[in-house]
């Protein structure tokens, strides 16, 4: 069921959760949230469709929301299925989010599409950016699918109504995750150049099915740019670690900050290119095995590439231990108070995950359990405590104290993070010459990443 009128209303308590939300993903959920290619975006009002990759759920839809300034009035387009229950499809459209129907929900309801897309014309013309992932489903990891045609449809048929304007134009977006899974991971999202409609019109209006075509053919390479795009699925798994073996290497080759997100992403084009390249000669097989081969003797003696790459000494030691002591009272103060939450929250979002058998939804139920309900319920449990306990003391401390939780519960999850590597680090110290037999093998496989 859609509620029309919920999607296009303004209401104050829409506009204050997402800004309460987007701070929340900003600067707790995520370590680090970019976004670039803002100037991409055309003025508020201007009828505008973005269309995007599609590999993290939920997390998706509201990296490109919380990522547009608060102006752009965003409404998605979503798949069917979880818009079967009359409340979460009222909380979705609260949320400006409409659903749209695939094959696999029944041919019998594809009819329905009908009216969503002449919604999604309608409010594109009434200057609401209409986003949607063409893909059809989510991907499980840094690739992309074939995008459907639904997109262009929508896109024509908005134009259509209302005059076919010159400024009317598909925005392509690209996510890209450091890390699906993990606590504090980065996240980058990059809206790329316009694609005016107004190239197409005279095909549209001659033959409509080849202007959705060539738009599709169009939208493809333009997202493809902005993202991480691995070839020979087949494989993914062996490329996935290979292209964190070999990115320092091209890092460094090309002048990029190593550990800066935007930058790692371009060295992992760059690595994306290379594979192409050696799968077109035919040389892929042997850089496959040797991939392997390192990855079986790396993960052997306990350690990552990180301490292949640069091999730990005293020094490294030293400042380990300090970082260590000195981050360790702020650490246990901030598990103390924001700990559980979290961890409640991991703990059911992996049991839900797992029994859904989608383990791409993790991050999202993580986000909306533990950022969203749990943190919200046990700070108001520890503020109604914290004021009967502390204040006679005075609002100064109470405000203090409320401020230390803000400060500490991001910093224990990235000490927590800390913490393993340095053990790394040191056992790495006492493994030199087993180093030294994996680091020719590490090498090679970089030679070849920089090889042209």
């Amino acid at each position: 069921m859609v509620y029309f009128k919920i999607v296009e209303s303004r209401s104050f308590w829409y506009f204050f959760l997402k800004k309460w939300f987007t701070l929340i993903m900003r600067y707790a959920f995520y370590r680090r949230f970019y976004v670039r290619g803002k100037e991409n975006l055309p003025p508020e009002g201007t009828p505008i469709l973005l269309v995007s990759n599609h590999q993290n759920a939920v997390m998706d839809a509201l990296g490109i929301d919380f990522g547009l300034p608060l102006r752009y009035k965003m409404v998605f387009l979503a798949r069917a299925d979880v818009f079967k229950k009359k409340f979460v499809a009222k909380l979705l459209n609260f949320c400006k989010v409409m659903p749209i129907y695939r094959q696999r929900d029944g041919r019998g309801n594809l009819g329905e599409n009908q009216a969503i897309f002449d919604e999604s014309a309608r409010l594109i013309g009434m200057g609401f950016p209409v986003a949607l992932f063409p893909e059809g489903q989510h991907q499980e990891g840094h690739y992309l699918g074939p995008l459907k045609k639904g997109f262009a449809r929508i896109a024509f048929e908005a134009a259509e109504r209302i005059g076919f304007p010159e400024n009317m134009a598909i925005i392509p977006v690209g996510n890209h995750y450091s890390d699906y899974f993990a606590t504090r991971s980065q996240l980058q999202i990059r809206f790329g150049k316009p694609i005016l409609l107004k190239d197409y019109y005279a095909l549209y209006r001659e033959n409509p099915p080849r202007a959705l075509a060539l738009l599709t053919e169009a939208v493809h390479p333009a997202i493809k740019a902005l993202m991480l795009d691995i070839p020979d699925t087949g494989n993914y798994p062996v490329y996935d670690y290979l292209r964190t073996v070999v990115r320092k290497g091209i890092c460094q080759a090309k002048g990029l900050r190593y550990g800066y997100l935007p930058h790692d992403l371009e060295a992992d084009q760059a690595f994306a290119l290379r594979v192409e390249e050696s799968l077109a000669s035919g040389s892929m097989e042997g850089i496959r095995r040797k991939a392997l081969a390192y990855k079986q003797a790396v993960e052997e003696l306990g350690l990552t590439t990180r301490e292949v790459e640069t091999e730990p000494g005293p020094g490294s030691f030293c400042k380990d231990l300090l970082l260590f002591l000195l981050g360790l009272p702020f650490a246990l103060y901030g598990i103390c108070f924001t700990g559980l939450p979290v961890w409640i929250g991991h703990s059911l979002s992996r049991k839900i995950v797992t029994r859904m058998r989608n383990k791409m939804m993790q991050s999202s139920f993580e986000f909306v359990l533990s950022q969203m309900l749990l943190q919200g319920l046990f700070y108001l449990a520890y503020i109604v405590l914290y004021w009967v306990f502390f204040a006679r003391f005075g609002a100064g401390v109470f405000f203090l104290l409320l401020a230390s939780w803000v400060l500490t519960r991001a910093f224990w999850q990235d000490y927590f993070h800390f913490v393993p590597g340095a053990c790394r680090r040191l056992r790495a110290l006492f493994m030199k010459r087993r180093l030294a037999a994996v680091r020719p093998l590490w090498k090679e496989l970089n030679d070849w990443a920089l090889a042209r």
